[in-house]
């Protein structure tokens, strides 16, 4: 562990010391600095120094990095996130956790979108619904957030969408070229706050058996409501298909790494069973914010949500029907008693979901035979109470506590005979400690003790090939944390420490058809070092580049502490999926007259496949680069021109891997070569 700790440490003692205390005119990468950058994390508007969570932070600066195709790269720069897209289409997103849990989809992490629930009551996250270009930023806190945001020990996504000037109208128009039958387009439509964007997206995919298409729109919105409030919307409709290849063998994978999932002699394959995915879902949400007082203030988020999905799988075909609906209110206090600043926040979230499930058997993709008829409704409620006290202008403490339940109702009419069932979680308290202590204005130590749950989610309660899994228990998790910051204007170093116990871990199984299954497995113990630098190496306007260079990782230790397989005793190996270390290096350099040119380097080490910790893929070497060039022609007219390109060192190369498959089907391949390229063009107009 000592060889992998070096590398952050030094260079974070290194230069630190020898470039903390310099002092230039302003960045000319606009990078925004340390007085710009806003904190939302636990509701708490702050500084990245004065802050008492860990947070990893997406903005646009940081997007525009790699090509405008996917979050992927992005969102896996930030030290402890992992994002994968084992097909186009197929997202899977953790935050210091494991895919074990996750067949595909989004699980145990909460998203919010515009200060609107986007995970819904199951625990899903309709991320793949969503264009590139409607998110402009994502903030990430590491650790539970249960104490705030509800059900989850991973963390919570912050997403934002917002105009980019509201004092100026615009009409924008972009597309997108690249390998593998890439093509994309984005519209968007500004006038003063409000924005529409429209994106589509399709590709044939490395693989066979790979293609996707997706048109989505998004609306959103801000106005003032009398002096003292403000309403925000957000609304969007997605249209989104892609077929799923399935696992590979090693042996397929080394004879092709293109093939989707094979026929066996008692199993179709994906090409013959046209596997995918087919889902149509529409958000329309509502932030209505008030002034009550200099102190006091309160929101109020509302959504509606409906999804048309199905999934044509190797085993069945599966269709469901599923609406939601939703809210979450929070009352705010600042006060001051004598030199002491108090925020305090209280309120509760409460989510509902039916979901209408109908099973089929899967005669090439069309619906045969009728397998099951099932419903479930869900329903979940969080109240919370957070109170932060700044102290002498430079400590912060903050106390949270929330209590939650949850409840499963589950009807079978289908097949016989008739079953009605439930399963609640209730009672669960949970808090968060955490303080910030700043030094000499540009130092910061900070420590937080925090406590997370997350029940089973619909689909691991219900799996694809139906009934309910009234057995499994919901994962509980205790979180201890230390680190410590520097940042001035130029230099920025972060380094965190962390352990985290969870009790009645969630992973997944599968059978010989594929379909999965979901159990508890006892304890594991999840050590962890994070690291982030940056430094902007050249920043005087009078030159003609500003250069910045930057690097990230993360080192890991994951075990099971407390598992038994069968008869096989399993406590001390290494859970699946997590590679040890992931370093991210980086170098930004604008140029005048409006090029940029950005290089990225990732190295992750081997992980393994099994709880039996007996198979392990290779180690692979990142290398991704993207050129662009931004011009105005005069008062109105701008445009951009860009093209990116990826280079993979690897000897097996997969963006997500199916873990503990049945038959070894481990491997989902992704190509190791590929490029695209784009051209932006707009025009705006000041406000009236």
């Amino acid at each position: 562990m000592l060889r992998y700790l070096s590398v952050p440490v030094f260079s974070f003692l290194i230069l630190s010391k020898s470039f903390g205390q310099t002092s230039a005119p302003t960045d000319t990468l606009k990078a925004k600095q340390l007085e710009e950058v806003t904190v939302n994390a636990f509701e708490t508007k702050t500084n990245r120094l004065a802050t008492t969570a860990t947070v990893g932070l997406l903005t646009p600066k940081s997007i525009e990095r790699y090509s405008a195709t996917t979050w992927t790269n992005a969102v896996n720069s930030i030290a402890g996130v992992r994002m994968e897209e084992r097909s186009p289409g197929s997202y899977r997103f953790s935050v210091r956790g494991s895919m074990i849990r996750s067949p595909f989809g989004i699980r145990n992490v909460k998203f919010y979108w515009n200060g609107i629930p986007f995970t819904d009551a199951g625990g899903n996250t309709p991320l793949n619904s969503v264009d590139f270009g409607a998110v402009q930023s994502m903030e990430v806190i590491k650790g539970p957030g249960s104490s705030l945001y509800g059900a989850g020990t991973g963390g919570v996504v912050l997403m934002q969408s917002r105009t980019e000037n509201p004092a100026l109208n615009r009409v924008e128009q972009s597309v997108g070229f690249g390998k593998y039958g890439f093509q994309s387009r984005s519209t968007t439509l500004q006038v003063g706050d409000i924005s529409i964007q429209y994106g589509h997206q399709e590709q044939d995919g490395y693989r066979k058996q790979s293609a996707m298409k997706r048109d989505a729109i998004r609306f959103t919105s801000t106005s003032k409501i009398g002096e003292k409030g403000t309403l925000s919307l957000l609304g969007m409709y997605s249209d989104l298909s892609y077929q799923t290849p399935g696992g590979i063998t090693l042996a397929q994978y080394q004879t092709d790494p293109s093939l989707a999932r094979q026929s066996t002699a008692t199993v179709p394959g994906s090409e013959a069973q046209h596997a995918g995915i087919y889902t149509k879902f529409a958000l329309l949400g509502g932030n209505y914010s008030l002034a009550l007082s200099d102190n006091w203030t309160q929101s109020t988020a509302l959504y509606l949500t409906t999804n048309d999905f199905a999934n044509p799988f190797i085993s069945n075909y599966e269709k469901r029907d599923e609406q939601g609906i939703g809210g979450r209110n929070i009352w705010k206090n600042i006060a001051q008693i004598g030199d002491i600043k108090t925020n305090w926040t209280t309120g509760f979230e409460w989510q509902y979901g039916r979901s209408a499930q109908r099973n089929y058997d899967n005669n090439g993709g069309i619906p045969g035979k009728q397998q099951t008829v099932e419903d479930v409704r869900t329903t979940n409620l969080t109240a919370f109470s957070q109170l932060e006290a700044v102290l002498f202008s430079d400590l912060t403490a903050t106390v949270g506590l929330s209590y939650n339940t949850s409840k499963y109702k589950y009807e079978r009419f289908f097949a016989l005979p008739y079953s009605k069932e439930q399963k609640t979680f209730d009672g669960i308290f949970v808090p968060r400690f955490a303080i910030n202590k700043i030094i000499a204005k540009t130092w910061a130590i900070t420590a937080s003790y925090s406590s997370g749950f997350s029940p089973p989610t619909l689909q691991e309660v219900r799996p694809s090939a139906g009934g309910f899994r009234k057995d499994l228990e919901a994962e509980r998790g205790m979180n201890t944390e230390v680190g410590i910051r520097k940042i001035t204007e130029h230099f920025t170093a972060e380094i965190n420490a962390y352990h985290f116990g969870l009790k009645e871990t969630i992973v997944r199984r599968t059978d010989e058809a594929g379909s999965e299954f979901f159990v508890n497995a006892g304890k594991t113990k999840q050590l962890g070092l994070e690291w982030n630098l940056s430094y902007d190496l050249l920043s005087d306007p009078k030159l003609p580049v500003a250069l910045r260079i930057w690097d990230s990782g993360t080192y890991t230790k994951y075990t099971y502490e407390n598992y038994q397989q069968a008869d096989v005793d399993l406590s001390g190996k290494l859970i699946p999926g997590i590679p040890r270390f992931i370093q991210t290096t980086g170098i930004d350099a604008i140029f005048k007259y409006g090029l940029s040119l950005f290089a990225t380097y990732q190295h992750g080490s081997s992980l393994f496949l099994n709880d039996a910790n007996t198979l392990k893929n290779t180690p692979y070497n990142q290398f991704t680069t993207r050129a662009a060039w931004k011009k105005s022609w005069g008062q109105h007219l701008y445009s951009e021109l860009s093209a990116s390109a990826e280079k993979v060192n690897a000897g097996i190369y997969s963006l997500g891997y199916d873990l503990n498959a049945f038959g070894n089907r481990y491997y989902n391949s992704a190509p190791k070569k590929n490029f695209w390229a784009g051209v932006k063009l707009g025009w705006e107009w000041g406000k009236r």
